[in-house]
Order: C-alpha cells, then structure tokens, then sequence
C-alpha cells in the first residue's frame, strides 16, 4: 500500500469487510508497503481498521518475498494490502512489488487452515471485473482454496481452507452488510447453495 493514500474510500471498504467479520476473530494486516512509513502512520492505520500490523518493510524488487511474508503464515485471520492486487502469475518485473501472487496466496491460506484471507484486488480487467474475477476464484479453487469476492470500485477477495468457514463469512457479510447478491461472487463448489451474478441462496451453511 501507498500511506500517502491512507484515508481514501478504498479504506472505507477495508474496513467494512474486515468489521462485518470481526466476530470470527481478531484481524492481522501485512500492508505490504511499497514506500516507507512511519511509526505514527503504521499506528494510525492499526487503530483505523482494529487489526495488528504485522510489517512495516518496503517490499522491492529485490526483496526476498518468502522472508518479507513469512511472519504472515503465523497469524490468524489475515488481511492483505498490496498496491494493485492479486496477480496469477508469478513476475520478476519492475512492478512485482505491486502485487500478491497467487502462488503466495495459496501458501499463506493453507498454513493456516482454520483463519480466513482478506485480499484487496484491483489488478482486473476495467469493465470486465466479474468475469476476471470469476477466471481468479476458479483458479485459486483448482488449487483447492475456497473464496468468494466482493466487487465494486473497490474489489476483494476472501479465502480459507475451510469451506465452511468461508461459507459462514460470505453469508455472515451479505447480511450484515445487506448489499445486493449480485456484489459477490462465489468459486463454483460441490456444496455450495450460493450462485454467481444473485441467483437465490437456498440455505445458510452451518458452522
């Protein structure tokens, strides 16, 4: 993230999710920093959102991405900020450090494998965002993560290991939210009951 950005409406929306979620426990943010912050700027943005920061490095290119995520892997529900979003492919580019890859998604979702990932994810095609969306959470499901996202202006992506406890937190925020069906997009899975683009949801999961 960019602290010179902090305030915007996309941290509205960041808030919102991690709220309408807090119940399930408490919440841990990597910023993923891409410029430096200070000590009063990091504080600020722990007491805005409630959660943890676990990270105040600046993540280049040169940085080493499983060292500068590792403490990660060790938190409970986990909110993730990077610049742009979530790139599928892993790239070596200049603009690396403006990106979560996929493959480290799936690392960090699997090693804790009864807490959630909150993702924020605006590297999506401008126009066509349910349908790039739908190609991200149909990939992440073949690698066996369960996910469902939230699309607006401002798009995120929430995953877990357990698919009932991910079930539980997209029912949970439909209805403390009360937004539109049709805002969230859900991974096709054998037992789910919720269709994409607000079909009805037939019954609340149990947890």
């Amino acid at each position: 993230m960019h602290m010179r950005y902090f305030g915007d409406s996309y941290d509205i929306v960041k808030l919102s999710l991690i709220n309408w979620l807090r119940h399930l426990g408490d919440w841990s943010v990597h910023p993923m920093l891409t410029e430096s912050a200070t000590i009063d700027e990091l504080a600020a943005f722990k007491r805005f959102l409630g959660a943890h920061v676990i990270s105040s490095e600046v993540l280049t290119t040169t940085t080493d991405r499983s060292s500068y995520l590792a403490y990660a892997s060790e938190c409970g529900h986990l909110f993730l900020d990077p610049d742009t979003g979530l790139k599928m492919k892993t790239t070596k580019s200049v603009k690396a450090p403006e990106y979560l890859f996929a493959s480290e998604l799936e690392y960090l979702i699997k090693s804790r494998p009864n807490s959630l990932t909150l993702v924020f994810d605006q590297s999506l095609q401008r126009g066509n965002e349910y349908a790039s969306l739908e190609k991200k959470l149909s990939t992440l499901r073949s690698g066996g993560v369960h996910c469902f996202a939230y699309v607006s202006h401002a798009c995120f992506i929430v995953g877990g290991s357990d698919d009932a406890l991910v079930s539980k937190a997209l029912f949970d925020v439909m209805a403390k939210s009360k937004l539109p069906e049709s805002r969230f997009l859900r991974a096709g899975l054998p037992n789910t009951t919720f269709k994409l683009r607000g079909a009805p949801l037939l019954a609340r999961p149990s947890i």
